[in-house]
């Protein structure tokens, strides 16, 4: 599987209505599995889903401002 086909799953779900998550949920959800899976990862592999899980955040954040 390449990035390609992870980004039209993604588009696919969201054409499908499926990524109808609330955004906080979305975070608490991804803090939680990054946090039970956070030793089976090492340095920089780390930076990439860190960098996601603020982005999440931070989109929650600001919509929360609204």
């Amino acid at each position: 599987m390449t990035p390609d086909d992870v980004i039209t799953i993604f588009e696919r779900l969201n054409a499908e209505g499926r990524a109808d998550v609330p955004i906080d949920l979305a975070c608490a959800g991804f803090a939680g599995w990054l946090a039970d899976n956070w030793g089976k990862f090492e340095g920089d592999d780390l930076a990439p889903l860190t960098s996601v899980g603020a982005t999440l955040w931070r989109e929650g954040f600001e919509q929360r401002q609204k």
